[in-house]
C-alpha cells in the first residue's frame, strides 16, 4: 500500500514548574469583571484573595446548588479545585459547563458578558491534574494492579444528564472522535462552551465541527455499569436486558449482515481503557517529571483507489491501476484534518480543513479523473445501477472493500466534454447500460489515528493506544443525537407503538456508533489498531466515577454538537458517518485445519464516493438512520419497502415560503386529474446540489431532540389512526403535507369543538395523508416528475398522545393508544 503521510508532532505549550497557576490567574484576571467575579463569589470563592492557590483549595461552605448550572455540580464537591477531580473542583465546573451563563446582579440573574476560551478552560483542567501531582506508582496503586498505558481520547465536560453514571456533571470519554467537514471555519460559542454548524446570514454555509483530543494514563479493567461505564451498558442476554426497546435492538441483530452479527458477552466482560490522569507538558503533570507530550494527527482518503481495486478484484479495468492508484486523488491524506494553531483553541483540538464546496470533480495530472462505467448488472454479482447511482455491492458478509456508491452521471468523452445524464430521459437505462467514463468526484471525509508521544515516561509506560478519528459528514441534525432518541425509545415509547416507528426490513431501532463493539479500521497504515479491541467507540466515564450522589438533572438550554460517537450514527447498514469492513477469513498457523474468522473493523471507505450519493439514499429510506439523515421519503413517490418515519416539515421541503434545502422539491397535488407529483428520486442529484448552491440548514438544522421525537411519536399515532398494524398496511399511505397546526385552524377549532378533546399547544402537527393507488409513472411531459394516482385524502391533527381525524362524512373522532 501506499507510503503513509509525514507525522507532524504537536506538543502543548510547556510551562516551567510552578507556572500552571499563572494560566488560572490570566483567565480570572480577563473575564472576572465579566461578571465570574460576581459569580464565583457568590458561591464563597474570593478571586481578588492574595494567595490564589490557597483560596482555590480551601473548604467552600456557601456553595449554592440552586443557582443556575450548578443544581449538578457533584454534591461531593466543596471546594475551587479538587486535586485531579475536574468534576468536584467548582472552578472548573464553573468554566466548562454549557449551563452556566449568568451571574446574580443587583438581586437578579444576568447573562455572563463573557464566556472563557478553550484554552481558558483548559488551564484550569490543567491545574486540576497538575496542583497535587501524582507519581506513576501512586497511579499503578490508584488501578490496583490493572494494567496501564497513555491513551488517547476525544472529550467533552457534560451537564448530568449526558454522563455515563447520570449522576452529575462529569468528564466523558471515548477513543473515536467525530470531527466534521463543512465550507466554513468553525466558530466557537461560548455559552455553550462548542461548536454549531451554522453561519450566520449565510443559510447555505456549514461550518466544520473540530473535534477534542488529550492524552491520559488509563488502565484497563471491565466495564462496570452505573460508575465508568461504558455508557448504554450493553449486558450481553437479549432476553435479559430489562427494557422492550433494548431488547429489540438487540434482536434486530439477528437479521443484521454476518459481519454485524457478534457474540455478545456483555459490557461486564469486556475490558475498557478508563481515564487516570491527564498528561500535559512541563513539570507540574506528574511528580518530579519534567514531560513533553506531543499528538499527531493523520487522516486518509481512500475511497476511489477502493473503488477502483474492487474494479480490478471482479475482472472489470475502471481505467487505472497501479501505480496511478497509489497517488492523489485516488488516496490522499492532505486537506482533510489537522490540530488548530489558533491560540484560543487550547492544545489539541481537530479541526478539518473547510473547503469552499462539500465536494470537488476529482483531476489527476492536470486532467478530469473519470472510470469506465461497468455494464450492470455484472455476471460475478459485484455491482448494480441503483437508481442512478453505480452500486457497489458488499461481500457476502455484508462487509465493503469499497464505496457502496459511485457518482455515475457527468459522462466526459474523449475531447473532454462533459455530458449531464441528468437531463436525458431513462437515466437509470444509461447508467445500467455503462461502457462510457463517468466523472469521479472527492468528498473531504476520511478516518485516521490521533498518536501520541511522551518519551520521558516511555520507560515506565511503552504501551501507547492511538485514539480512532473520524472525519465525517455534515450531520443535518446537529442537535439530535442518537443517545437520547434511544433513550426515549428504550423508555418510553408505547410498546404497542414500536413496531409503527421504526419497521424498515432489515433494520430496528435507531444505533449510535458508540453502542457498536467493533475494531477501528484495520486497513490504516501506521495506526496499528488491535483487531482484538471492540470497545474503541464506547464512552466512558473517569476512573472511580459513579459513587456520588443524585444531582438535580436539567436538560441544556444552550445547544452544541457533540464530538463523540453516541452523536454518530452507527453501522447497522453503511450510510452517514461510517462503514465497515471485514479482514479476510485466514489459517494462522497454515495448516489447513483451523480457519480463523474474520475481524469486523471501522471504516471511511466503505461509504459514498462523494458522500452524497450514499446520503441521499440512505434518507430516503426514511429509517436506517432516524436521528441522523433526514427522513425524505415523503419528497418521492412511494417506495415498495419504506414509509415516512419523522417527516420533514413543508416549509423545509420547499412547500412554503422557502426554497427546498436540498434543492429537491416535496409533493404537489394535481386534485383535478386525481393526481399527485414528485420529483423523481433518480434524478435527485445531491452531488451537483453541493457543486452548486449547498444544502440550506437553517431550518433543518435546527430542529431539537424534543421536535424530533414529537415527530416520530405522532407519525406513528397517525399510522395507528389510520389502522395500519402490518408494515405493507403502512407503505400503503404517504404524506401529502405536514406542518405544526395553526391554533387558529378552522379545521383544528372544528376537530377540538367536535370531540371535546384539547391538543397539546405546543407539539401539534396537521397531517394530509392519501393512500395511493399504484407507486407512480413518469410524467409524460416531464421524464423528471413522477405522476401518482390517489385514493381518499385524510386530514389529521395529532399531538404525541392523541390524534383527531376526519372521516369521509365530515365527521371528527378522536383515537389514541395509551399502552
Amino acid at each position: 500500500m501506499e507510503n503513509g503521510p509525514t507525522r507532524r508532532f504537536v506538543v502543548t505549550a510547556s510551562k516551567p514548574k510552578g507556572k500552571l497557576l499563572s494560566g488560572v490567574k490570566a483567565a480570572l484576571e480577563r473575564l472576572g469583571p465579566l461578571g465570574w467575579e460576581a459569580l464565583l463569589e457568590h458561591h464563597g470563592l474570593d478571586l481578588s484573595a492574595d494567595d490564589l492557590a490557597h483560596e482555590l483549595s480551601r473548604p467552600l461552605t456557601r456553595i449554592d446548588r440552586s443557582f443556575p448550572g450548578f443544581e449538578d455540580f457533584a454534591q461531593e464537591g466543596n471546594r475551587g479545585v479538587e486535586p485531579g477531580a475536574p468534576a468536584r473542583s467548582l472552578l472548573f465546573h464553573a468554566f466548562a459547563s454549557p449551563r452556566i451563563t449568568s451571574f446574580r446582579h443587583r438581586g437578579r440573574l444576568t447573562k455572563l458578558k463573557g464566556f472563557p476560551t478553550l484554552t481558558e478552560i483548559e488551564a484550569i483542567e490543567n491545574y486540576v491534574f497538575g496542583h497535587q501531582p501524582p507519581s506513576i506508582d501512586d497511579l499503578r496503586a490508584r488501578a490496583q494492579g490493572a494494567r496501564l498505558a497513555i491513551v488517547v481520547f476525544a472529550t467533552e465536560y457534560r451537564a448530568a444528564l449526558g454522563t455515563v453514571h447520570g449522576r452529575h456533571a462529569d468528564m466523558v470519554f471515548a477513543r473515536t472522535g467525530i470531527a466534521r467537514i463543512g465550507t466554513e471555519p468553525p466558530l466557537y460559542d461560548g455559552a455553550a462552551r462548542g461548536f454549531l454548524p451554522f453561519v450566520k446570514d449565510k443559510d447555505t454555509g456549514i461550518r466544520v465541527l473540530p473535534c477534542r483530543y488529550a492524552a491520559y494514563v488509563a488502565c484497563l479493567v471491565p466495564g462496570k455499569k452505573g460508575a465508568h461505564g461504558p455508557l448504554r451498558f450493553i449486558d450481553g442476554d437479549v432476553q435479559e436486558s430489562g427494557t422492550s426497546g433494548r431488547s429489540a435492538l438487540r434482536a434486530g441483530l439477528q437479521d443484521a449482515p454476518e459481519a454485524l452479527r457478534v457474540d455478545e458477552p456483555g459490557d461486564h466482560n469486556r475490558r475498557f481503557w478508563v481515564p487516570l490522569h491527564k498528561l500535559f507538558s512541563g513539570g507540574e503533570c506528574l511528580l518530579d517529571r519534567d514531560i513533553e507530550v506531543r499528538l499527531s494527527a493523520s487522516h486518509v482518503n481512500e475511497k476511489i483507489r477502493r473503488a477502483h481495486l474492487k474494479f480490478l478484484s471482479n475482472g472489470h479495468f475502471g481505467g487505472w491501476s497501479e501505480p496511478a492508484l497509489s497517488d492523489a486523488p485516488f488516496i490522499f491524506h492532505d486537506g482533510i484534518a489537522d490540530f488548530s494553531a489558533e491560540p484560543d483553541d487550547g492544545g489539541w483540538l481537530l479541526r478539518p480543513f473547510s473547503h469552499p464546496r462539500l465536494t470537488e470533480p476529482a483531476s489527476y495530472k492536470g486532467e478530469p479523473l473519470t472510470f469506465c462505467v461497468p455494464k450492470t448488472p455484472d455476471s460475478s454479482g459485484s455491482w448494480r445501477a441503483y437508481q442512478s447511482s453505480l452500486n457497489l455491492l458488499p461481500q457476502p458478509s455484508g462487509a465493503r472493500s469499497a464505496p457502496e456508491y459511485l457518482h455515475a452521471r457527468h459522462a466526459i468523452a474523449d475531447d473532454g466534454s462533459e455530458r449531464d445524464l441528468n437531463d436525458e430521459p431513462d437515466i437509470i437505462k444509461l447508467v445500467e447500460g455503462g461502457g462510457y467514463r463517468a466523472r469521479h468526484y472527492v468528498d473531504f471525509t476520511g478516518d485516521g489515528w490521533i498518536d501520541v508521544e511522551c518519551p520521558e515516561i516511555a520507560l515506565d509506560l511503552p504501551c501507547r493506544i492511538p485514539a480512532y478519528s473520524i472525519v465525517a459528514s455534515p450531520d443535518f441534525f446537529p442537535l439530535v443525537d442518537q443517545t437520547s432518541l434511544m433513550q426515549w425509545a428504550d423508555q418510553s415509547v408505547l410498546p404497542s407503538l414500536m413496531h409503527s416507528l421504526w419497521d424498515a426490513p432489515g433494520s430496528s431501532l435507531p444505533q449510535a456508533l458508540s453502542d457498536q463493539r467493533y475494531a477501528a479500521n484495520l486497513q490504516i497504515s501506521g495506526a496499528n489498531f488491535d483487531p482484538d479491541d471492540d470497545t474503541m467507540t464506547a464512552i466512558v466515564g473517569p476512573f472511580g466515577s459513579g459513587a456520588g450522589a443524585l444531582c438535580q438533572l436539567k436538560s441544556v438550554n444552550n445547544h452544541r454538537a457533540s464530538m463523540l460517537p453516541d452523536g454518530a450514527a452507527g453501522v447497522f447498514a453503511p450510510g452517514w458517518d461510517v462503514s465497515y469492513d471485514r479482514t479476510s477469513e485466514t489459517d494462522p498457523e497454515d495448516t489447513g485445519k483451523k480457519l480463523a474468522p474474520g475481524v469486523t473493523f471501522l471504516t471511511n471507505y466503505g461509504l459514498g464516493s462523494p458522500f452524497m450519493e450514499d446520503s441521499k439514499l440512505c434518507a430516503a429510506l426514511s429509517s436506517f438512520w432516524p436521528a441522523a439523515a433526514p427522513d425524505i421519503t415523503r419528497t418521492f413517490a412511494p417506495s415498495k419497502n419504506y414509509a415516512t418515519a419523522t417527516p420533514l416539515t413543508d416549509e423545509v421541503i420547499g412547500l412554503g415560503s422557502k426554497p427546498p434545502w436540498d434543492g429537491v422539491r416535496g409533493p404537489t397535488l394535481r386534485q383535478k386529474e386525481g393526481k399527485v407529483e414528485y420529483a423523481s428520486l433518480a434524478y435527485a442529484d445531491y452531488v451537483e446540489k453541493a457543486l452548486s448552491g449547498g444544502f440550506d440548514i437553517s431550518e433543518i438544522g435546527k430542529t431539537t431532540v424534543e421536535e424530533y421525537v414529537a415527530r416520530t411519536l405522532t407519525m406513528g399515532l397517525v399510522y395507528r389512526a389510520l389502522g395500519v398494524e402490518t408494515h405493507d398496511d403502512k407503505l400503503k399511505w404517504s404524506v401529502l403535507s405536514f406542518r405544526m397546526a395553526d391554533p387558529s385552524d378552522a379545521d383544528l377549532l372544528a376537530a377540538q369543538k367536535a370531540t371535546g378533546r384539547r391538543l397539546n399547544k405546543h407539539f401539534t402537527y396537521r397531517y394530509l395523508v392519501f393512500d395511493h393507488a399504484d407507486r407512480g409513472a413518469a410524467d409524460p411531459t416531464d421524464f423528471k416528475k413522477v405522476l401518482v394516482n390517489f385514493g381518499s385524502l385524510k386530514l389529521l391533527f395529532a399531538d404525541p398522545t392523541l390524534v383527531l381525524t376526519k372521516d369521509s362524512a365530515g365527521d371528527w373522532s378522536a383515537n389514541e393508544v395509551r399502552r
